[in-house]
C-alpha cells in the first residue's frame, strides 16, 4: 500500500528510441505528458450518533494547489468511519488519488513487458536526461492497452466476428488510430504486429485508485436500498427482551439465512456458517425510534422496546443498508375472533404472532366498533404469550360512554389498582363489560396517600363547565362565616351570663376575650381565602372537607380525632350516641351554656334549658379542689323519689331563706328566725345528746399531667453518644438543658406540651480513628508479591556468579 511495495519491471531500464527489427531490446518510442488542474483539498464529515459529533476531516496538497483552492467537500453518510483516524485516512488516500492524476505520462511502443503495477527507468528521452535526477526518469506503469495483430484465415476471423460482435475490432482500431500514439494504418501492411500504450506516473508520487469517474460519479457505489422492510428482534435464548444501554436491539431479516432463518434456507457456506442464528449473535445493534411521542431528550422522552420475537419495521439511512433504524412494530398473524391472542401463536425462528389487545367484535362485551385505543404493557417473563399482569392507558371512545383508564393488573383480569374516568364500566382485555356509575373512580386493594404541600380540598359543591380556580372554596367560607358568627354570639352571651368567675370574683371589665378555638376558626377563613396571582391559594397547607348534602364517615371499629383546638358548629341539633360508655376528659375546665329558650314561638315547651338524666345507675359530680355552686333564678329543687337525702358537710351545714337560718357545726344545732320559729308535731320528744357522724367520701387531690419526653442519641454503628449536652427550646419559648447519659439517653418530665427542638452537644471522648482490619486477600496478595520478588533476586545474584537458573 506504498510505493515502495511495487517491483521492476523486467525490463528495468527503457530506452526511449525509435521501433525496429534491429534493436537489441524493446523500446519506447512515444512519450507525452498530460498535465490536469485537480482538485488539491479534501473535506469530510459524517455524523456519529455515538460521539455527537460530524467528525470533521480534511486533507490538502502540500504545494496549496498553486493558489487555486479546489476544495471536495462530502457528507458519505452516517458514521462513514469508525473513528476520526481513520476518516483522516480516507481524507488522505482520496487526495492522493487526485494528485496521482494530476500529471499522468503516456508512452507507446514495443515493450512486452509493461504491465500495470511494475517500475522501470525511461533513458535517452531529452527532458528527463536534462533533469539529471533519477525520480524524474522512473516512473509507475497504471495502465497498459496492448494491440496484437495476427494473419487469420476467412473463416477464424468470421468465427471470431459472430463471438466478440461485428465490427468490434475495428472499432477499437478507429479509436486507436484517432487517439493514439501507435503508428497505425487502415490497410493490413500499415497495422504492425504488436504495439503497447502505457499511461504512467512518477514512481515517487503514491499511487490511489481513484474513486469516482470524471464527472464525480463513484465507481463502485454501495449497493442502495430502496423502501423499508420487516424484521424480527431476536436475542439470548430464553430471555424475553434484549438491549444495551442506550435502547438499541438486534434484529434478524427475512431474507437471512440459516439453521433459524424466517425463509428456511440453508446458509450456502460448509457447516458451522450461518447468517441467521436466531440469537443476540445476529449482526449488529440497532437503534429504536421512539414510539409513544417523537421526543428522545436528555434523560427524558418516551421509552418502549421491541421484545424478543416482535415483528418491527426497519428503515435505513440514506437507503445503506448497513445503517438500519427500527422505526417500529407491527401486528401480524390473524387474531382470534372474539377473542384475546393469536390463531398462529409463532414462526419460523423466533418470530411470534402478535395479534393486537383491542379489536372490533362481534360477540358479547367484544362489540364494539374498535372503540378502545391507547398503550397496553406485559409483564417481561409473559412478553411472548402476552398472558401475565399488565399496566394499560385505556382511551374508551364508545358514543355516549366515552372513558379513559389508567390500570394495574396483577394478573390477566385483575385489576389491582385503577383510575377511570367517566362512563364507568368493568372491562376485561377487550370486552366492555357491566357499567358501574359515571365520574371518577380510585382503587386499590392496598394502600392510597394523597400528600399535597400547600393544602387539600375534598368537595362536592359542583362548578359548572369546570369553572373557579382549583383551591375555591367559596362555599366553604360561607358555612364557616356563618358558624363564626353563630359560635361568637353564643359566646359572647355565655360570657354575660357567667357574672362570676372562679373563685366567686366578678369578671375583669372590658370586652370579652373571645375563645381560642374561635380565634382559630377566623384564622382558618383568610387561609382558605387567601389568593396568589387572582388564584385562591391557601396560605397554609390545610385539608378543607366540605359538601352541601352531608357527609358521613363510618366504620365498624376505632376513629380517631386529634387537634390543637377544634371548634364543632351545628346549624340544627348534634347528637352524640353511644351504645356503651362516653367519656370526656379535659386538662383545664368545662363549661355547659344554653340559652335555654326555644327560638320558635310555635313550639309547645318554650323551656329547654339543661338536662342530665341516668336512667339506671348514679349520678355523680364532684368538686374535688374547690367548691360546687347550684344556682337557680327561681326555685331549686332536690327529690329523692324513692329513698332519702343527705345533705353532709365537714365542717358545717348552713339553710338560709329571707333571715331565717338553720345552722350545724360542731356538734350544735342552731335555729334563728327573725320572726315566728313553729315546731308542729303529733308528737314531741326530747332526749339526752346524741350525734350522727356522716361518711365523707375521699376526695383525690389534682394534681399537673406529667407529660415526657425521652432523648436517644446514637452513631452510625449504634454506639451510644456519651455524656453530650443537649438543649430543648419548647413551643411556649421555654428551654431546658441537661447532658444524655453513658447510653446517649435523657428523659424529661413535666414538659410543656406541643413542638420542641432539640440540639446536641459533642460527645465528651476524644476522637479515635477506629483500627484497620486488615484484608486477608491482600495480604497474602503482597506476601506472594515478596515471594516473587525475593525469588527474582536470588536468580540474579545466581546469573551474575555464573550459575544456571
Amino acid at each position: 500500500d506504498h510505493s515502495g511495495s511495487f517491483k521492476p519491471n523486467a525490463q528495468a531500464s527503457i530506452a526511449f528510441s525509435q521501433p525496429g527489427a534491429t534493436m537489441r531490446e524493446d523500446t519506447l518510442d512515444r512519450w507525452r505528458t498530460e498535465l490536469r488542474l485537480q482538485t488539491n483539498a479534501i473535506e469530510l464529515s459524517s455524523w456519529d450518533y455515538r460521539s455527537l459529533d460530524t467528525r470533521p476531516v480534511g486533507a490538502a496538497s502540500a504545494d496549496g494547489g498553486d493558489g487555486a483552492p479546489l476544495v471536495s467537500r462530502d457528507a458519505p453518510g452516517a458514521y462513514a468511519y469508525q473513528s476520526r483516524e481513520q476518516g483522516q485516512r480516507i481524507a488522505d488516500n482520496q487526495l492522493q488519488a487526485f494528485e496521482a492524476g494530476k500529471e499522468i505520462h503516456v508512452g507507446a511502443g514495443t515493450v512486452r513487458t509493461l504491465a500495470p503495477g511494475t517500475t522501470f527507468a525511461l533513458t535517452g528521452q531529452a527532458q528527463f536526461d536534462l533533469a539529471g535526477s533519477d525520480d524524474e526518469r522512473s516512473f509507475l506503469v497504471v495502465r497498459t492497452v496492448h494491440l496484437m495483430h495476427n494473419n487469420l484465415s476467412a473463416d477464424l476471423k468470421s468465427s471470431l466476428m459472430q463471438r466478440l460482435g461485428e465490427g468490434l475490432l475495428d472499432a477499437l482500431i478507429g479509436k486507436e488510430e484517432r487517439t493514439s500514439l501507435h503508428a497505425v494504418g487502415k490497410a493490413i501492411g500499415e497495422r504492425p504486429l504488436y504495439r503497447v500504450r502505457i499511461d504512467a506516473i512518477r514512481s515517487n508520487i503514491p499511487y490511489r485508485s481513484s474513486g469516482t469517474d470524471a464527472h464525480g460519479q463513484l465507481l463502485h457505489p454501495r449497493p442502495t436500498i430502496h423502501g423499508q422492510q420487516t424484521a424480527i428482534v431476536v436475542g439470548p435464548p430464553g430471555a424475553p427482551i434484549h438491549t444495551d444501554r442506550d435502547h438499541r436491539v438486534k434484529v434478524q431479516f427475512h431474507w437471512q439465512r440459516g439453521a433459524q432463518s424466517h425463509s428456511r434456507l440453508q446458509h450456502p457456506m460448509p457447516d458451522g456458517h450461518t447468517g441467521a442464528p436466531g440469537d443476540d449473535q445476529a449482526g449488529t445493534w440497532v437503534r429504536v425510534a421512539t414510539p409513544m411521542a417523537p421526543v428522545a431528550g436528555a434523560n427524558w422522552g418516551s421509552s418502549a422496546l421491541p421484545r424478543i420475537g416482535q415483528e418491527v419495521l426497519i428503515d435505513f439511512l440514506e437507503g445503506n443498508i448497513d445503517r438500519p433504524v427500527v422505526l417500529g412494530t407491527v401486528y401480524n398473524g390473524r387474531g382470534q375472533a372474539d377473542a384475546q391472542h393469536n390463531q398462529v401463536a409463532g414462526g419460523a425462528g423466533v418470530a411470534t404472532g402478535n395479534a393486537p389487545a383491542w379489536f372490533p367484535g362481534e360477540g358479547g362485551g367484544h362489540a364494539h366498533p374498535a372503540a378502545l385505543s391507547g398503550i397496553k404493557t406485559q409483564a417481561i417473563q409473559s412478553s411472548q404469550g402476552g398472558s401475565g399482569a399488565y399496566n394499560q392507558l385505556v382511551f374508551d371512545d364508545s358514543p355516549g360512554q366515552s372513558r379513559v383508564g389508567l390500570q394495574r393488573h396483577a394478573t390477566a383480569h385483575q385489576g389491582t389498582a385503577e383510575l377511570n374516568l367517566g362512563h364507568l364500566l368493568h372491562q376485561s382485555d377487550n370486552q366492555r363489560l357491566k357499567a358501574a356509575g359515571f365520574g371518577a373512580e380510585l382503587k386499590t386493594e392496598h394502600s392510597i396517600a394523597v400528600r399535597a404541600g400547600k393544602g387539600v380540598l375534598l368537595s362536592t359543591d359542583a362548578r359548572g363547565s369546570a369553572t373557579g380556580s382549583q383551591m375555591d372554596s367559596k362555599e366553604a367560607i360561607t358555612q364557616l362565616e356563618e358558624s363564626l358568627q353563630l359560635q361568637t354570639d353564643l359566646d359572647e352571651m355565655a360570657q354575660k351570663h357567667s357574672t362570676l368567675t372562679a373563685g366567686g370574683k366578678a369578671p375583669a371589665p372590658g370586652p370579652a376575650k373571645p375563645l381560642p378555638a374561635i380565634a382559630q376558626l377566623q384564622r382558618s377563613m383568610e387561609v382558605l381565602g387567601a389568593v396568589e396571582s387572582d388564584v385562591t391559594a391557601y396560605s397554609e397547607p390545610h385539608l378543607q372537607l366540605s359538601s352541601p348534602a352531608g357527609i358521613a364517615a363510618n366504620t365498624p371499629a376505632n376513629a380517631v380525632l386529634g387537634a390543637a383546638g377544634t371548634s364543632l358548629t351545628a346549624g340544627h341539633d348534634i347528637n352524640f350516641a353511644s351504645q356503651r360508655n362516653s367519656y370526656a376528659s379535659v386538662k383545664e375546665g368545662i363549661k355547659f351554656f344554653t340559652y335555654g329558650k326555644a327560638t320558635s314561638a310555635q313550639k309547645p315547651n318554650q323551656e329547654i334549658g339543661i338536662r342530665l338524666h341516668a336512667a339506671s345507675g348514679k349520678v355523680s359530680s364532684q368538686s374535688q379542689a374547690d367548691e360546687t355552686r347550684l344556682t337557680a333564678d327561681k326555685a331549686l329543687t332536690v327529690t329523692s323519689t324513692a329513698k332519702g337525702i343527705t345533705v353532709a358537710g365537714k365542717q358545717h351545714v348552713r339553710m338560709t331563706a329571707q333571715g331565717a337560718h338553720l345552722k350545724l357545726e360542731g356538734g350544735n344545732i342552731e335555729l334563728h328566725g327573725p320572726g315566728k320559729i313553729e315546731f308542729k308535731a303529733s308528737m314531741k320528744e326530747l332526749t339526752g345528746p346524741m350525734s350522727a357522724s356522716p361518711t365523707l367520701p375521699a376526695l383525690p387531690k389534682a394534681g399537673n399531667i406529667n407529660q415526657a419526653i425521652e432523648l436517644n442519641l446514637h452513631y452510625g454503628d449504634l454506639e451510644p453518644v456519651l455524656n453530650a449536652p443537649y438543649k430543648i427550646t419548647f413551643a411556649d419559648g421555654t428551654s431546658r438543658s441537661g447532658k444524655l447519659d453513658a447510653k446517649g439517653h435523657a428523659r424529661l418530665e413535666n414538659v410543656p406540651p406541643g413542638e420542641y427542638h432539640v440540639e446536641y452537644g459533642e460527645d465528651e471522648r476524644p476522637w479515635k480513628a477506629p483500627p484497620l482490619t486488615p484484608d486477608p486477600q491482600l495480604l497474602q496478595a503482597r506476601q506472594q508479591k515478596d515471594q516473587a520478588a525475593a525469588l527474582l533476586e536470588a536468580a540474579r545474584k545466581k546469573n551474575e556468579t555464573g550459575g544456571m537458573t
